[in-house]
C-alpha cells in the first residue's frame, strides 16, 4: 500500500521528535496495534517499533480513485499508556 504525507510536516516531526514518516513502511511489517482515534475525519493510531523505538502514528486511509493509500498525519514517541497497550496486545508474537 502506498504511504503519503505532507513533506513540511514530515521534516518538522523529524527535527523535533526524531521520527521519520517513511519509517511507517517498515513498522507495518512488524507486530503493531491499530485503533480508531477520531471519527471526523476517520483517523487511526498505529503503534509499533520504528528504528528501535516504540512510536505512535496517526494516519488516514484515503482513496485517490485508483487505490487506497495511507496518509500520515503525525507521529510521536509512544506514551506509557500506549506502551502498555502495545505490550498487552502483542504479547505472544
Amino acid at each position: 500500500m502506498k504511504i503519503d504525507w505532507d513533506e513540511d510536516k514530515r521534516q518538522l516531526v523529524l527535527e523535533t521528535r526524531d521520527i521519520d514518516f517513511a519509517d511507517l513502511r517498515d513498522l507495518l511489517f512488524l507486530p503493531y496495534i491499530e485503533d480508531q482515534k477520531n471519527d471526523a475525519p476517520e483517523q487511526y493510531r498505529i503503534i509499533g517499533f520504528c528504528q528501535g523505538k516504540l512510536c505512535s502514528f496517526i494516519v488516514e486511509y484515503r482513496e485517490d480513485g485508483q487505490e487506497e493509500h495511507i496518509w500520515v498525519v503525525t507521529a510521536w514517541n509512544a506514551t506509557k499508556q500506549e506502551r502498555k497497550a502495545y505490550e498487552k496486545e502483542t504479547r505472544g508474537y
